[in-house]
């Protein structure tokens, strides 16, 4: 049985049976895509930014929309002297991270001997102007020449989250 719904304020404009992306408001959920690591042991002692290898790929459904990422993992560190870090930015498309998506690092101190859990979550809006397929992918460097992580390891599972937002 079909239901007609009409009136001034614009529920009258779905009469199709259905809702489509461009009968939405903006600031609407138009989709979600989200990706778990392999749990595999990514590990760098690099202080240059390397790949995850965790990506995300969405294609947005308009050039205008907004595209959150959210990243959320938990380093395994330790370092030789006293001070251990993460830094953790987000790659559009392989590229430069932009200034937005940047995580800065995570800093804690601990004995020379002892692994360090450190949580971390780093989210940003971007803009990515495009209906092209666009892909996210988190890096991460070390704080200080002395350190070492796993950032995807067998406990941590990182997960990764693009929900394209309506312009």
């Amino acid at each position: 049985m079909t239901t007609t719904i009409t009136g001034a304020t614009g529920v009258n404009q779905i009469t199709d049976d259905a809702i489509t992306a461009a009968k939405l408001p903006a600031g609407s959920v138009l989709q979600v895509i989200h990706v778990k690591g392999s749990g595999g042991d990514l590990s760098t002692s690099s202080t240059s930014y390397v790949a995850s290898g965790i990506q995300a790929s969405i294609t947005p459904q308009s050039a205008n929309s907004k595209i959150m990422v959210i990243f959320d993992s938990i380093a395994f560190t330790r370092s030789s002297n006293n001070e251990v870090g993460v830094g953790v930015s987000i790659y559009r498309g392989g590229s430069e991270p932009s200034p937005t998506m940047s995580g800065g690092v995570r800093r804690l101190t601990g004995g020379d001997s002892y692994w360090i859990d450190i949580p971390y979550s780093i989210s940003a809006l971007d803009s990515p102007n495009t209906t092209n397929a666009v892909v996210y992918e988190p890096y991460f460097k070390c704080w200080g020449a002395s350190g070492h992580m796993f950032v995807d390891h067998l406990q941590s599972k990182p997960t990764l989250t693009l929900m394209e937002i309506a312009g």
